[in-house]
């Protein structure tokens, strides 16, 4: 928060080394440019080499934060004077920069994927491979999908997403098979720059892969683009969602169709699954691809059915809807069918919602009445404190403390850092000992970055009758680390999030609260739809 930078500053003095660099720290997080530079000379006259160290990452972190930082030269240099998650954050800020800025050092940047022996650091610098061309980028991609960490295929994988390398798709058919994500990211990437010459072998895939939705989804997506007459694809998924074993496969199957052309057959049948009131996250998919086909229909009876599905949810907003609405309102550049929907009647959606349940749907509508209004972009508007600590509980709760976490895959341990995020901590225990989790199941996925679960709706709108506050640490989001979701500062609850690889991006941003010290393999095998049978605190 900026408004602490005055109260911080008067710290930068403080005689006790952990006290300055601490409050570097922070004000790394918040530091704007005339900030930075300020820092860049406290840092020259600093005594002590540890809390110089804090100025140099301090700064580094918020010439990042702010854009200030363009120079590679900067970069390279960090990187090389840098130690494990910090090193991780250089490359990170290196393969971020422009695309123009990574051509003109295409020769250097390859060499230094090449040289690099860190995973963590490989992963990030092998994503910034994309758009480079060349023989030695086609043979350190294909080096890189064979590797037997998954970090590094997937890393490999989102750099091809960019665009197309003839070198390294002939891989893709066979990635299919990997862990359940990257088969379905190798199957969006296969689908994005699929040919027609390769629809015979989609269809293929698609029968070997038949109980595999998250691969048919991405097969659907190249083979509606790019067949002429998408016979098959219209045809084959019918009655297929009865093949898989739980809502999220089904749903995925379900909606297939949202790749295809807005047909009316598919508009009423979307529709319907919108308002059977079936699971959140089939209904919550098929909205979505309703929406998402809104700049395409022109049939008077589709346009009428979305019309009237549109006014049932605001009639009866159900949050997830609601946040799937406002997200579209907002990014929208046609009027069409939003225009259906006036600002009185997002006030009275507003006015209906349960807070601090439904914050999230809350702050999404003030964002679209602000922007209709032209007012911009609203601030982040935090829920009122409503959630103390319990301090007999914290006494009691050492660090490290462990906590099981069992699925079908296997197990896998948690132990928490109390020291870094008492509250969460106090949180997550009290939530794990009343048998919350038990049950709950993992809604999202994303390779290479995160796999989270724990809502009550199952869908990822869906929160407690609570919030807690925001606690930053030192510890970054480096592989392993558990972290708590949020729609913005101060709204973290029940949900949480397992890093499958670092994301320095969100150091400062989120609540890092514990980290896995057992079953790394089992979190990589995880896929949507996956329960946790059980969640135990260890003796």
């Amino acid at each position: 928060d900026t408004a602490g930078i005055p109260c911080l500053t008067g710290s930068l003095d403080d005689p006790e080394p952990r006290v300055r660099a601490a409050t570097v720290f922070a004000l790394g997080l918040v530091a704007d440019s005339a900030l930075v530079v300020d820092l860049a000379d406290r840092a020259v006259m600093e005594p002590d080499t540890s809390v110089q160290r804090a100025y140099l990452q301090a700064t580094f972190r918020a010439m990042v934060r702010t854009g200030m930082l363009r120079d590679p030269n900067a970069i390279l240099y960090y990187l090389d004077r840098n130690t494990g998650h910090e090193r991780v954050r250089a490359a990170d800020a290196l393969r971020r920069l422009p695309p123009d800025t990574l051509w003109n050092m295409q020769a250097t940047y390859v060499d230094l994927v090449r040289r690099e022996t860190d995973p963590e650091v490989q992963a990030m610098l092998v994503r910034g491979l994309r758009g480079m061309v060349g023989a030695e980028v086609d043979e350190l991609l294909r080096h890189y999908l064979e590797q037997e960490d998954p970090l590094l295929r997937s890393a490999a994988l989102l750099a091809i997403n960019e665009r197309t390398y003839p070198g390294v798709r002939d891989r893709l058919p066979e990635m299919l098979k990997d862990l359940p994500g990257l088969g379905g990211l190798a199957a969006s990437v296969w689908g994005r720059f699929m040919e027609p010459d390769e629809l015979e072998r989609v269809q293929e895939a698609c029968i070997l892969h038949l109980k595999e939705a998250h691969v048919l989804a991405g097969l659907f997506q190249g083979g509606f683009r790019c067949d002429p007459d998408p016979y098959f694809f219209r045809t084959w998924s019918i009655g297929l969602e009865s093949e898989m074993t739980n809502a999220y496969d089904s749903t995925l199957v379900l909606t297939l169709h949202r790749y295809d052309e807005p047909l009316v057959p598919w508009i009423r049948d979307f529709v319907q699954l919108v308002q059977e009131g079936g699971h959140p996250f089939l209904r919550g998919q098929a909205f979505e691809a309703l929406l998402g086909w809104s700049g395409d229909l022109e049939e008077p009876r589709s346009r009428a059915l979305l019309e009237e599905l549109i006014q049932e949810v605001v009639r009866n907003p159900d949050p997830g809807l609601v946040c799937i609405l406002c997200e579209a309102m907002a990014d929208a550049t046609q009027e069409w069918p939003y225009s259906t929907v006036s600002n009185d009647q997002l006030q009275g959606i507003s006015e209906q919602l349960d807070l601090p349940r439904d914050h999230e749907a809350w702050l999404l509508l003030k964002k679209v009445m602000n922007l209709r209004l032209g007012k911009g972009t609203s601030p982040h508007v935090k829920p009122p404190f409503d959630h103390p600590i319990d301090r007999a509980r914290l006494l009691a709760l050492e660090n490290g403390r462990q906590y099981r976490i069992v699925t079908d895959k296997g197990e896998v341990t948690l132990a928490l850092e109390v020291d870094v995020a008492p509250g969460s901590c106090v949180a997550f225990d009290s939530l794990v000992t009343a048998g919350y989790y038990d049950g709950k199941t993992f809604h999202r996925q994303v390779p290479g970055f995160v796999v989270q679960g724990g809502c009550p709706r199952g869908d990822g709108f869906g929160s407690m009758d609570w919030t807690l506050r925001t606690e930053v640490g030192l510890p970054g989001f480096s592989t392993g680390a558990v972290g708590l979701a949020s729609a913005g500062p101060d709204t973290e609850s029940c949900q949480f999030f397992i890093m499958l690889g670092p994301a320095p991006h969100l150091d400062g941003r989120y609540t890092r609260f514990a980290h896995v010290v057992d079953g790394m393999d089992v979190v990589q095998r995880l896929q949507v739809g996956d329960v946790m049978r059980r969640v135990e605190r260890l003796p």
